[in-house]
C-alpha cells in the first residue's frame, strides 16, 4: 500500500516539475472572463506578431449556464512581453 502511495506522489512531482520547466519561458500578462474579450485580446497579439498561449482553468460551477464567464489566462513568452503589453494598450 504505501509503495502505491509513493508511487502516486512521485508520479506527481514529476509531471509538476516538468510543467515548471516547460513553462519557465511564458509569462502571464493577461486574465480575461468571456469569449468575446478573449477573441479581442488574441487578436491584438495575433496582428503584432506574438506567440501566445491560452490556459483555461477548470470552471466546475455549472450553474449559469449561459453567462460567458469562462477564465481565459493569456500567457507570453518573456522575451515578448514587452511586445505584447504595447499590442495591449494599444486602442481598438
Amino acid at each position: 500500500m504505501y509503495k502505491v502511495i509513493a508511487i502516486i506522489v512521485l508520479i506527481f512531482v514529476i509531471i509538476t516539475l516538468a510543467k515548471i520547466y516547460l513553462n519557465r519561458k511564458w509569462k502571464l500578462i493577461f486574465t480575461t472572463f468571456g469569449h468575446e474579450n478573449y477573441f479581442k485580446v488574441v487578436a491584438k497579439l495575433k496582428n503584432a506578431g506574438v506567440k501566445y498561449k491560452i490556459k483555461t482553468p477548470l470552471n466546475v460551477n455549472d450553474r449559469q449556464r449561459f453567462n460567458d464567464n469562462s477564465q481565459y489566462d493569456i500567457y507570453v513568452k518573456k522575451e515578448e512581453e514587452h511586445l505584447a503589453q504595447r499590442a495591449m494598450h494599444q486602442s481598438d
